[in-house]
């Protein structure tokens, strides 16, 4: 890879946690062939980077219609300060990771200005609104696509795309024996252990960490030597995820199971469990590459369901794994459906059936056959240096 001839400016723009993540180890290979002046939108990762921040979308994250008016203005505000920087300072570059109905408004914002984008994970709402394809392969310079599926569907809309794969195959990787994580997290090697994993947005666990509680209560009367861990990134702070980790700690301990907050090493929580109860979302693909079977929760507000029956098309599956091999690997229980007592029962089924814990495991190795190969943050690195060097990024 050839490095570059002068200094550039990149501005770098992530919302949501699994964006912050990859943009953050993204950020790590790109020092390593340029020197870049980078300026980044991020959150807790990306701030630990040698950058200039210009904001912090740590709490940018939310589910549905009314989630996101709440947000839009503050988000207004930031992309209107963004577009004034984009046009002072004059990027050499705007790379876009993730969080689609911000980010492709700056990708236009930055066709005006004509200034090129290279998005990474790119907006895949075409999935039920095939119209965004028309705008987003028109719109973004270069797309780096990171499923088989989505490198095809902007292919053949015309978008200068490359298939550079998912970056969790270079980070998703246990690191620690199941009698390591044991002790590092004072769980008990002779219990089996069933992960809660209620998502990184504050309403998520506003909504879901109560029902996994219930549903986990549920399961620990029927089978008492099971223990219960909450996997969520490591912060230095009093919060993660914009919540307080002592309420966390004493809601976890009102729920009457031997269950703990645990911080930081999610995959190899992830790995040690039996099962994983989890939120539709990145977690589901992560835990499918780590191969731990699951149920797939997610639940939104009422207004929010009503808005999204009135006026989209819902997809056929709402989990990442059962999306990318079009077929129900996962069990999925949806709004009204997800019920403590019906999370229980199909948690009872993979425990008590050999044959659908196992059929989840051979259904995961075909997910992850889906996702190309390890180092798609050097293929970005890559499509980066071309564009910046004056040459043509797509395939």
């Amino acid at each position: 890879m050839k490095e570059l001839r002068e200094k550039k400016k990149l501005l770098i723009v992530a919302g949501e946690t699994s964006g912050d993540f990859y943009a953050a180890s993204l950020i790590d290979v790109l020092k390593k062939y340029g020197d870049f002046d980078i300026f980044a939108v991020g959150g807790i990762q990306t701030l630990k980077r040698d950058v200039t921040m210009l904001c912090d979308s740590t709490n940018w994250a939310a589910i549905g219609l009314f989630e996101a008016i709440k947000q839009a203005p503050h988000l207004c505000l930031v992309l209107h300060r963004l577009t004034k920087f984009m046009k002072q300072n004059r990027p050499d570059l705007l790379l876009l990771v993730d969080y689609p109905g911000f980010n492709m408004r700056l990708v236009h914002a930055a066709n005006k200005l004509g200034i090129p984008s290279l998005y990474y994970f790119p907006p895949s709402k075409f999935a039920t609104d095939p119209a965004s394809i028309t705008d987003a392969a028109g719109s973004i310079t270069s797309v780096a696509a990171n499923f088989a599926s989505t490198y095809e569907i902007y292919k053949a809309a015309g978008a200068n795309v490359t298939f550079v794969g998912h970056p969790l195959l270079d980070h998703a990787k246990p690191v620690m024996t199941p009698e390591e994580t044991c002790v590092k997290y004072g769980l008990r090697p002779d219990r089996p252990v069933i992960g809660l994993c209620p998502g990184s947005r504050r309403s998520e666990l506003g909504q879901l960490l109560p029902i996994m509680l219930k549903a986990g209560r549920i399961i620990y009367d029927r089978y008492p030597e099971y223990q219960f861990v909450v996997p969520v990134v490591e912060t230095e702070g009093p919060e993660v995820f914009g919540v307080s980790k002592s309420s966390l700690r004493e809601q976890l301990k009102a729920s009457g199971i031997p269950v703990i907050l645990a911080e930081g090493k999610i995959y190899d929580l992830m790995k040690l469990a039996r099962i994983l109860l989890i939120s539709s979302g990145t977690a589901t693909l992560e835990a499918a590459y780590v191969g731990t079977p699951m149920v797939i929760c997610y639940k939104v507000s009422v207004f929010t369901e009503i808005q999204a029956r009135l006026f989209y098309h819902l997809p056929k599956f709402i989990g990442l794994p059962n999306i990318i091999i079009n077929k129900l690997a996962a069990p999925e229980l949806i709004q009204h459906d997800l019920t403590p007592e019906n999370l229980a029962g199909k948690a009872f089924e993979l425990l008590e059936s050999p044959e659908k814990y196992e059929q989840q495991k051979k259904d995961f190795a075909e997910v992850v056959a889906h996702l190309g190969e390890p180092g798609a943050h050097e293929r970005v690195a890559e499509m980066v240096l071309k564009i910046l060097n004056g040459k043509d990024a797509g395939e």
